[in-house]
């Protein structure tokens, strides 16, 4: 499970990930999955409705997380999982 788009190293670690056989899910807010912001993937996608509930979600659903480097967004959301 992964809360972002199809840029840098989440699209290659998502790729590589479904790719070896396990599977990716993608929780995107609705307004960043409209139109060309991102592009299909070949993974599943979770659309929800904003960035708090996109938190929420995957908090709620995985094991651990993994930050790959990124930028404020991700910076927010490591403070975030860590409190």
């Amino acid at each position: 499970m992964y809360g972002g788009g199809n840029l840098g190293l989440i699209r290659s670690v998502s790729i590589a990930v479904f790719l070896g056989g396990s599977q990716v899910l993608r929780v995107v807010p609705k307004a960043l999955a409209k139109g060309d912001i991102i592009e299909k993937t070949i993974k599943e996608e979770l659309q929800i409705s904003t960035m708090s509930d996109r938190m929420n979600v995957m908090f709620n659903h995985v094991d651990a997380f993994i930050a790959l480097p990124g930028g404020l967004g991700t910076l927010e959301e490591i403070f975030h999982i860590s409190s």
